[in-house]
């Protein structure tokens, strides 16, 4: 299992994309909160942006397909994505997410075989 944080200007953007995952069955649910970034540009000046982080936890074989998924659906931006795997985790949560997330190339594999 990991933790799958995505970082995108708005929230807006982050609810679509919050829908995405909820949608493709990524994960049970999904978690957002805004942030200030603060970045120097070219000339060495201080910008400041707000972004909002998408966060949820998901079966670590599905990081691909979450990536391909979210090029597919919106091919226009650029996500900052990274997963942390999870070291503990109550068992309950687990067998939810073992029985409840499938992704869809999981469910197609499923009905082909």
């Amino acid at each position: 299992m990991i933790i799958v944080k995505l970082l995108v200007v708005g929230k807006e953007l982050g609810s679509d994309v919050a829908n995405c995952i909820l949608k493709n069955k990524f994960t049970l649910n999904v978690f957002g909160s805004c942030f200030d970034s603060y970045h120097l540009n070219s000339s060495s000046e201080k910008l400041h942006s707000e972004v909002y982080v998408v966060q949820f936890v998901t079966k670590s074989m599905l990081y691909n397909e979450i990536d391909s998924i979210l090029k597919k659906e919106f091919p226009n931006i650029d996500f900052y994505m990274i997963a942390t795997p999870i070291v503990h985790m109550s068992i309950n949560f687990h067998n939810k997410i073992r029985k409840r997330v499938t992704g869809l190339n999981l469910i197609n594999e499923d009905l082909v075989d």
